[in-house]
This record gives C-alpha cells, sequence and structure tokens, in this order.
C-alpha cells in the first residue's frame, strides 16, 4: 500500500447490520496483541530504570550539579528526564504507532507527518511539564504541609482550562477542522439538537484521514466553546440515520451531566492519589535523606508514587466510564427509536477501527472504557425486543 493511502474496509463488508469482517477481527486482536507487549515491555523497562535512578543515590548526584533553587532545578531537572525518555521511547513508539500502523492499515500518514507530531506533542508536554513541575515544587517550598491539597486544586483548574481551550487551540494543531457544509446532514443535526434541547456553537468535519483510517464523532468543549465534531471518515462512509444516533450517544453525555460525573469522580480519584502519594513521598523522602520534600532529587520517586497508585486505582474509573458508556447507548437508542441503525453504526466503527468486537474479560475489565460490541449488540436486541413486546 503506498504511504498515505487509506485501507478501509471494503464497502460491502460494512453494509450487513450484523457483517462483521471476521479477517479483519484477526487483524485486530493481532494489532491489539502486538500493541500491548510492546507497552509492557516499554513499561518494565521505564521502571527498572526509575528504580536504579531512584534507590542507587544517581538521582541525587544528577541534581546536586544544578546549584540553583529547587524550582529552577525541579524544572530543568523534569526537561532533562523528559528528553531522555523521549529518546528511549521512540523507538517503541516509532514501531507501533507507525510500522504496525502501516502494517495494519490503520495508518495514512507518512514517515514525516508522524515524526512531526510527535516532535509537537512532544514540545507541548515539555512546556506544560516544565511549568507544571516548577509551580508543584514552588508550593511543595512554601506549603510543605498542605502541598499536595494546594497542588489538587491547580490540576483541577488546570484540567477545566483545558477542557475549555482543546477544541479551539490545541486540535487544530494536529487535525485541520472546517465548519461543516451546508446540507441534509447538517440540517438534521441541528434539528437533533433542537429536538434533545442541546446547544452547540457549530459542526465541525476534522480530518482524520490525513492520519488514519479510524472514524470517530465527539461533542467536545464547553460553553461558547461546544461543539459537535465528526471525522471526514464517518461522513464520507455512514448513513444519516448512523451518524444521528451516533451523535445521539454523544450528546447523552451532555444530557446526563457525564462530563460533571467523571470530573467528580477523576478529582476525588486525585484527592485520594496526592494524599496517599503525598505520605508516602514525605516518609520516604526522610528515608531517603533528601533535603526536604522539594528536593529535586526527588521528583522521580514522587513521578512513580503517583504512576502507580493511578494504575493501582485505573480500573475503577474503566468500570464507571462503562456505565456511563451504556447509559448513552440507551439514551441513542430511546431517541433514534432504530435498533438497526445502532447496530450498522456499531458494526462500522468496529470493522472501520479494527477494535476488537469482544476482548477478553480481564482486558475489559482492567483496561476497556467502553462496553465491548458484542454488548452493544446485545443491548439493541434487547430494546428491539422490548419495543415488540410494547407495541404487540
Amino acid at each position: 500500500m503506498p504511504e498515505g493511502e487509506l485501507a478501509l474496509p471494503p464497502e460491502d463488508t460494512l453494509n450487513s447490520p450484523l457483517g462483521l469482517d471476521t479477517e479483519r477481527q484477526q487483524k485486530a486482536r493481532d494489532y491489539s496483541r502486538l500493541q500491548r507487549r510492546f507497552a509492557y515491555i516499554q513499561t518494565g523497562i521505564i521502571a527498572i530504570a526509575a528504580s536504579f535512578l531512584i534507590f542507587s543515590g544517581l538521582s541525587s548526584e544528577l541534581t546536586s550539579h544544578l546549584g540553583l533553587p529547587p524550582v529552577w532545578s525541579a524544572g530543568i531537572y523534569f526537561l532533562l528526564l523528559a528528553c531522555v525518555y523521549e529518546i528511549f521511547s521512540l523507538p517503541f513508539d516509532y514501531y507501533t504507532g507507525y510500522v504496525l500502523g502501516k502494517r495494519y492499515g490503520v495508518l495514512s500518514q507518512t514517515r514525516q507527518t508522524f515524526f512531526a507530531d510527535a516532535a509537537k506533542s512532544f514540545l507541548i508536554t515539555l512546556v506544560m511539564g516544565v511549568l507544571l513541575v516548577a509551580a508543584v515544587y514552588a508550593v511543595m517550598g512554601a506549603w510543605p504541609d498542605i502541598w499536595w491539597l494546594l497542588v489538587w486544586l491547580g490540576f483541577l483548574a488546570v484540567s477545566m482550562g483545558m477542557t475549555f481551550i482543546a477544541p479551539i487551540w490545541l486540535i487544530p494543531l494536529f487535525y485541520p477542522m472546517k465548519p461543516l457544509d451546508d446540507g441534509e446532514l447538517k440540517t438534521s443535526l441541528t434539528e437533533l439538537c433542537r429536538r434533545i434541547g442541546v446547544f452547540v456553537r457549530g459542526i465541525y468535519i476534522i480530518e482524520l484521514s490525513a492520519h488514519g483510517t479510524a472514524a470517530n464523532a465527539a461533542l467536545m468543549g464547553l460553553g461558547r466553546t461546544r461543539r459537535i465534531v465528526l471525522s471526514d471518515t464517518m461522513v464520507d462512509r455512514y448513513s444519516i440515520p448512523e451518524i444521528e444516533v451516533i451523535m445521539s450517544h454523544e450528546i447523552a453525555h451532555q444530557q446526563h451531566n457525564d462530563m460533571l460525573r467523571l470530573f467528580s469522580l477523576q478529582a476525588a480519584v486525585l484527592f485520594g492519589v496526592l494524599a496517599v502519594g503525598g505520605a508516602i513521598f514525605s516518609y520516604l523522602s526522610n528515608a531517603m535523606e533528601y533535603s526536604g520534600l522539594s528536593d529535586p532529587a526527588g521528583l522521580p520517586l514522587l513521578g512513580g508514587i503517583l504512576a502507580v497508585l493511578l494504575i493501582g486505582i485505573s480500573p475503577v474509573l474503566s468500570l464507571f466510564t462503562r456505565k456511563l458508556e451504556k447509559q448513552a447507548d440507551e439514551f441513542a437508542l430511546n431517541i433514534s427509536q432504530n435498533p438497526s441503525a445502532f447496530r450498522t453504526a456499531m458494526t462500522r466503527l468496529v470493522n472501520q477501527n479494527l477494535a476488537e468486537a469482544e476482548p477478553s474479560n480481564w482486558l475489559e475489565r482492567l483496561t476497556q472504557d467502553h462496553p465491548s460490541y458484542t454488548q452493544r449488540i446485545r443491548l439493541a436486541d434487547e430494546f428491539e425486543k422490548r419495543r415488540s413486546v410494547d407495541r404487540g
């Protein structure tokens, strides 16, 4: 396949209401397995390297040469660690993101645009990371007893701000966006929003085809930045009823205040992680004879503690988000009254996005934030049966 050419499944496969492409399902399982394998290897190597950095005394040795106030030293130390991490991770990211993406036909980027996006992502992460680390260490130095609480409040403010500005400033850095042209689809979605009672600033097309074959849709932003976003890979291949049922699902999250519910849970989890992590960090900082909480040498230790706690609690977040997604599916079925369009839309998404229709039970419970394809089809079948009984 030439570089930049999309490798979508054939249309005739997707036209069947329950026509899962068995060949693509095998590819999906292989693709997911390889990605997980390399992710485990990468994580293991990083954990070993971080442990050596922390417990060998190398972290203290490195920061002792900086000779700057703790806030500046912490920022520079993070910058150095981030650069080393990026150099180490780049081969893994290139193989799992580019090589496997090309092999399995889910990536349409050229090698140049892949690395250009990686560079932009790294620079954004670097700038934001340096600022956040410097802020955390400034708070540690000024309020050592309640630093974790103030950091928690700061992260909440930053998260809210990112949700507001992401559709306007961040996403367009990677994916071109343009307003949806007037026509039947725009009229249909505008009427859907009016009927449900949700305000959107506009309806936009995001050009995912410049990067890959995946299709997606979302209701992005807050307040005056809230907008419907449809991928060009969806608009070009899905019927209007299918797009309507997908957007009904997305709008359901707005109607159910799911963003607030999820944000509240994440805030509570982060509160607990910072409180527990802060206590563990304080104890270990004394045990390892750092010169205080704001000693930049403790940065890898603090990051490691928080990472372990967040990984440990992530299955709870996954369970909660799957519950929200199921409720959104039920809303979409009730609004559309079109289980057939729901089934064909889910089938198209699974086939096109090279997703596993039925991942293993442990994988779904630990990592998946959406119900499996099989569960979603079963939900549509149950809805149709109930509707038939009610009409009978």
